[in-house]
């Protein structure tokens, strides 16, 4: 008999609660439409992410150049992070890609010749230790089609002969007959 007494009880507290807070309940949870759409903050806006938005908006080849640069720069040193490997990766490419297209800027306001790009050396490094070989080696190739040196002691050629030699000693190798055999003679049957 108390835990039925008990149960009214709490009932009745409950519905006295309810009519007393409705108002403040139901404005919690009414969404906000008045306030127009609000972008959820999940983190703090970095200068990184300030790089981005402007690279959005910006027209002139070099402005353009020098803010995929310092983004690619940045993003290459936090890359141990996956979304940073990410934000890396994309945007290397996006500079890659564009390069071309502003060479004749670069090269007019640099007195003739390519400043030192170094999207190309990142990015076939990061590509190359994710495992992404052919890749990287294009990239280099890309790079030195332009004219482009990129600091190293063996310079671009050198590189492109290590990765090539990478590549090669990464592929499956053929086992090869023992030359006593009857296949390496050509006595083969059927």
């Amino acid at each position: 008999m108390n835990w039925l007494f008990f149960s009214v009880a709490a009932l009745g507290i409950a519905a006295v609660v309810l009519r007393r807070y409705m108002p403040w309940i139901e404005q919690a949870l009414k969404p906000e439409v008045e306030a127009g759409p609000r972008r959820p903050v999940l983190r703090k806006v970095t200068p990184l992410d300030r790089m981005i938005e402007t690279l959005r908006h910006e027209k002139d080849p070099l402005e353009r150049h020098h803010l995929l640069g310092e983004i690619v720069e940045e993003s290459y040193r936090q890359r141990a992070a996956a979304a940073m490997n990410k934000v890396f990766l994309r945007f290397a490419g996006l500079h890659v890609k564009e390069l071309p297209k502003m060479a004749e800027a670069l090269k007019a306001a640099h007195g003739g010749k390519l400043p030192p790009v170094p999207v190309f050396k990142l990015l076939a490094a990061a590509l190359e230790e994710g495992g992404r070989l052919e890749e990287a080696l294009s990239i280099r190739k890309q790079g030195v089609e332009l004219g482009l040196i990129d600091g190293t002691k063996a310079r671009p050629a050198g590189r492109i002969k290590k990765l090539q030699k990478k590549i090669k000693d990464a592929q499956p190798r053929r086992k090869r007959p023992h030359p006593g055999s009857a296949r390496a003679r050509g006595d083969r049957k059927g």
